[in-house]
């Protein structure tokens, strides 16, 4: 496949004479493009008012845009984004005595990451590895017992990752880990049982860290 890939570009450029070079996927000095994708979210540690249990991975998803900017070093692309991302947790708690549920914990951020890509023009597509550090401003959650005025909404991170560049289209896929406790100021004593047994308290320990994929478009 790298054969033909460069190959047969090479033989296209030979035959144009203003010797200029055919490229099979979008390239240019700046691109704006679309994005969607989904999350396989976890948690470091986590503690939900008197409930502390292991907890299972959330689901959730990505959507935004994404401008791209070709450096003037082959390969290099620095590409930053604006998203929506849902985040959260699945575990299982006890609500009342002897009656226990799946809880979902979810919070949505509105996030900035820059993407760092350096990878190798291979003409009909560009493999390419990803560093991204981000930040981030959450504006839902869920439960709404889980006060605000406890929780960080603001965050921040970094992303590792790559990917692959082909026609008009990017794969990203990258691990992403929020730095920093998901709630600040919280004590033990701060939290207690809600209305009908359920936790009122907010998330005291742990912050999300997981898998992303997604798939941008350029225009």
């Amino acid at each position: 496949m790298l054969a033909v890939a460069c190959v047969v570009p090479v033989s296209a450029q030979d035959g144009k004479e203003d010797g200029s070079k055919d490229k099979s996927y979008a390239s240019s000095f700046f691109k704006v493009g679309i994005k969607g994708g989904i999350d396989f979210i976890s948690m470091s540690r986590f503690e939900l008012g008197y409930i502390s249990e292991s907890v299972s991975n959330y689901t959730g998803f990505t959507a935004g845009v994404a401008f791209s900017f070709d450096m003037p070093l082959r390969g290099m692309t620095i590409q930053p984004e604006l998203n929506y991302v849902s985040k959260g947790t699945m575990y299982r708690g006890e609500i009342s005595e002897g009656n226990s549920q799946n809880v979902r914990f979810r919070t949505d951020y509105i996030e900035l990451p820059v993407n760092f890509q350096f990878g190798l023009d291979l003409i009909l597509f560009r493999p390419y590895l990803m560093v991204s550090p981000y930040i981030g401003y959450a504006v839902y959650k869920e439960p709404g017992t889980v006060s605000w005025n406890n929780t960080n909404r603001f965050e921040y991170g970094i992303g590792i990752g790559g990917g692959v560049d082909f026609w008009k289209f990017q794969l990203q896929v990258k691990y992403n880990w929020n730095i920093g406790q998901l709630a600040r100021n919280v004590s033990e004593n701060s939290i207690v049982p809600g209305e009908s047994g359920k936790p009122s308290g907010p998330v005291r320990m742990g912050n999300y860290r997981g898998l992303e994929v997604n798939l941008v478009f350029f225009f």
